[in-house]
């Protein structure tokens, strides 16, 4: 653990989000989605915090295991918890939790569904389907559509309780980008086949947060947000100035400085002995890949620093042009709460800000402003 190195976390600018999300979305259900330890900002405290404070009352993670931990950590909160990729419905054993810890399996698969159907342990239990409409990772296949139709009904089931889907390009245009237009023209299709069928659908869901950035999905019961609700947009740089998102990013990303000294041009640093592109300052800070903060950030820039050679383990160093005014210990901000911090560095290390926040390790303790 460190003792100067935090992922600091403020609860308040997260209730803001949820607040301006609701002013967007003013007619839906929210999933708030806290997999991958809530995005790395902690599973449990996210959860409880949403559910307590701000009125959310679902909430979504990928593996069983996630939320057999929600419920055991969170068991007196009342809230409904879907698990949609990596159910383990195969073993009759862990198909319990679902049923003694109120989970929701979200059925993406044949073989799936027909063990939903035909146990009878789940014959009370809603019905969650979701279908890939062009996506291609998980989903039934619109093809089998008639199939599910036919094994709902024989069932003796008159509904689906929640009929899902994902977009797979939501980060660019949903009105111009061809694979959008396809999803959205299937689903209206996968709908309209179902309700023609004679089944009701009681919940729909296909929105993620790049999609609800542009205003896509708004006319189904519920919606999915992830990222947004952390802060940051999903979308690409041309689009993210029409976005109806204008959240904050809740976190801050905190070191210490270990070291400061002066370096001529040429000057060798750490390993590889990386040379000084000019005379400068060099400050080594608390971050390494041991942390998260992975190689792959080498010579972007942070502010008027730049990453400079490797990043190692336990520490990195930065190359300033001009004395930065740091000293040894002082505090060293890799991001702040204003969106455009943590979007700059993701733009200036080529990833994502989903990447950037599930790649924290342990060692970076999270706190939390409001709990």
């Amino acid at each position: 653990m460190r003792f100067k190195t935090e992922l600091n976390i403020n609860l308040s600018l997260f209730e803001k989000n949820v607040q301006s999300l609701q002013g967007i979305v003013k007619n839906n259900e929210i999933i708030f989605m806290v997999k991958a330890n809530g995005y790395g900002h902690g599973l449990i405290e996210m959860s409880q915090f949403s559910v307590r404070e701000t009125g959310i009352k679902s909430l979504g993670v990928a593996s069983l295991g996630e939320a057999i931990k929600l419920r055991s950590e969170l068991s007196d909160e009342k809230f409904d918890l879907y698990t949609f990729s990596e159910l383990q419905f195969d073993s009759e054993d862990l198909r319990e939790h679902y049923l003694n810890q109120r989970i929701l399996p979200v059925i993406h698969s044949i073989n799936d569904l027909e063990t939903f159907l035909t146990d009878s342990r789940f014959s009370h239990c809603p019905l969650v389907l979701h279908f890939n409409t062009g996506m291609n990772r998980l989903g039934i296949e619109l093809s089998d559509t008639e199939l599910v139709i036919k094994k709902v009904r024989s069932s003796g089931r008159s509904s689906i309780s929640h009929l899902m889907s994902h977009f797979g390009c939501a980060s660019n245009s949903m009105s111009s980008n061809s694979h959008n237009k396809r999803q959205l023209q299937n689903w209206d299709t996968l709908k309209k086949e179902i309700k023609g069928s004679g089944l009701d659908i009681e919940q729909t869901s296909i929105s993620n947060s790049g999609a609800l950035e542009q205003g896509v999905g708004l006319e189904e019961s519920h919606i999915r947000p992830g990222l947004m609700l952390y802060g940051p947009s999903s979308l690409i740089p041309p689009l993210r100035k029409d976005s109806l998102w204008k959240g904050h990013n809740i976190s801050t990303l905190k070191t210490e400085v270990l070291k400061v000294f002066e370096v001529e041009r040429g000057q060798p640093i750490g390993y590889g002995a990386t040379p000084c592109p000019e005379a400068g300052y060099v400050v080594v800070i608390a971050l390494g890949y041991g942390d998260g903060f992975s190689t792959k950030y080498c010579g972007a820039n942070i502010g008027e620093a730049r990453i400079h050679g490797r990043v190692n383990m336990d520490m990195a160093q930065l190359f300033y042009k001009s004395d930065p005014k740091l000293k040894m210990g002082d505090q060293f901000k890799v991001w702040e709460n204003s969106l455009d911090s943590i979007m700059n560095f993701s733009d200036e290390t080529k990833t994502i800000p989903y990447e950037l926040f599930c790649s924290l390790t342990q060692r970076v303790p999270r706190t939390y402003n409001n709990l």
